[in-house]
Order: structure tokens, then sequence, then C-alpha cells
């Protein structure tokens, strides 16, 4: 009887449930498809082939994963995607996706390969890919890019002539998120804004992108880290905006170990009360 009365004050209020969310993992990977780019010279690639110099030397390509390395396997009774980072490349969604709410868990492994031996262990999600395969750098479609960095997940990167409006600072030579501050273009990378709460390497962070209409906003472990307006992109060499709002999804392999569970996704109407305060007044958002 409780349960009635519930259900009736819920329609009477006109509240309507939350989308639930999709998985987009399971043990064969069979929502996605792989991408992966030109293997580094330090390692032996069994049945590649490669040219005459290192500049020559073709891409490992679709679906086309001797290495191993994007696989899936259940670990306490759900999916875990592992991703050896050995060669640079995209595990591909085959859907494409508009205005969404996609939460995952990431958390870093111990290995690393060339040519980031010395660097930070690196990764990214790629939103709104379109276009061709290894279009950024032979490895990634055009996109925008939730960084997934040790120090600096939830930066902003443009891949292959993405751009953004953002509310941000200058700090020294890099430009840093800021939700006080005013609105500007940007075509290179933005860093991560002051609320920022990563766990240690090895724990299992949340990372969040929230899209509507072209923009987007990044949150990691329930903070906000960054927001992105008006979603768009040129042609080398053109000065023409083209919206950028609607796409595949890329999960980057970049030279460093790392896991992803929980990863899924649900569709959005409107921006969710814990991000609308996110979106700067007055700002003059793609629609």
């Amino acid at each position: 009887m409780r349960a009635l009365f519930l259900l009736c004050g819920l329609a009477a209020t006109g509240f309507a449930a939350e989308p639930a969310f999709t998985p987009l993992l399971d043990e064969k990977l069979s929502q996605w498809e792989k991408w992966l780019g030109v293997p580094h010279r330090a390692y032996e690639v069994p049945g590649y082939t490669r040219g005459a110099t290192p500049k020559e030397d073709p891409v490992l390509g679709l679906n086309r994963d001797p290495l191993g390395v994007y696989t899936a396997k259940l670990v306490d009774g759900e999916p875990v995607l592992h991703i050896t980072g050995q060669v640079f490349g995209g595990l591909t969604s085959l859907k494409s996706f508009d205005n969404f709410h996609l939460r995952t868990q990431q958390r870093w492994g111990t290995k690393k390969w060339e040519p980031r031996l010395n660097a930070v262990r690196d990764n990214g999600i790629l939103f709104h890919c379109i276009g061709e395969h290894g279009a950024g750098g032979k490895n990634w479609m055009r996109s925008q890019e939730y960084q997934v960095q040790e120090g600096d997940t939830g930066d902003w990167w443009p891949i292959a002539g993405a751009i953004i409006d953002v509310p941000a600072r200058d700090e020294g030579k890099t430009v840093v998120y800021d939700p006080k501050a005013p609105v500007r273009m940007m075509k290179n990378r933005v860093w991560h804004g002051t609320d920022y709460q990563e766990k240690p390497s090895g724990e299992w962070n949340v990372l969040e992108v929230y899209s509507l209409n072209g923009n987007a906003v990044f949150r990691l472990n329930g903070r906000t880290v960054n927001v992105i307006l008006n979603s768009r992109y040129r042609e080398k060499g053109s000065e023409q905006d083209i919206p950028l709002k609607a796409g595949k999804l890329q999960i980057q392999s970049e030279a460093a170990e790392c896991d992803y569970r929980r990863l899924e996704i649900r569709p959005l109407t409107a921006w969710p009360k814990e991000v609308a305060g996110d979106i700067p007044p007055g700002a003059q958002l793609a629609k």
C-alpha cells in the first residue's frame, strides 16, 4: 500500500524517473571495434611487416590486435576492460551518441611502454568521434577528449581540429578551467580546474561526461573539473566552424596499462541538477 501511495505521489507531482544506464562492456567487447596505429619499433609484432623507414611503417588498422592491447574479462562477476597500452589506438563504439551521460570507473596498472617510459601514465575518453579512423596522429578519430592522465584527469584536448569555448584563465603558459573566468575560444589543451580529487594510482576513479547539444561537463569523483561549450571543428586551413555534437566513443591506448569497469551510458534531455549550475550564466550555448 505504501508503495502505491509513493507511485501516485510521483505521478501527481509530474516527476519522471531518470533513464536507466545501458552497460557498454561485456567479455567479448561486442559493442566495440578496435583501431590500432603504428607499433613502436622497440617491439616485435607477430605477422606485422615494417616499412623501409619508421615513417613508412603501416598502422595495424581495424580489428587487428595481435598483441592483445584491448581485452575484457569478468572480475568478481563484472566485465573489466584491460588496456595494455603497448600500441597507440582507440577502442571505438559501434554506435554513435549525441546527448548523453557517460559514466565509468578507471584505474592505472603498472606497465609503461615506449615512447612514454619516463612520462606520466596517459589515456583518454574521446567523444563525438567522427570521420576516418586515424585522423589524429594515425591513432584516433576527430573528436573531443576527456583527458585521463595521472595528475591531469579531466583536461580537455582537441583531436584533429576540434574547437570549444570555455571559461578559463591563463596560469603561466597554461590555460586552466575557471568557472569564474570569461568564456573564450580554445583550440589547444585546457587544464582541469582546482576542485580536483584524483585517487592514488591503482585505485578506481569515477569519470563522467555529461553532453548536451554540443556542450559538456567533465566530472572526476563527483567534482566538476572542466566545462566545454559549443563543440565544433575546422578542417585544416579553413576558418569555417562545423558543429560537432554527436559521434562515436573511443577509449584510448596510449603507452600505459589501465582498466575500465562499469562503463555505461544513458540519454540526456536536460542538464541534471548536479551539473546544471556549472553552465556559465549568459553563455552563448549551442542548441
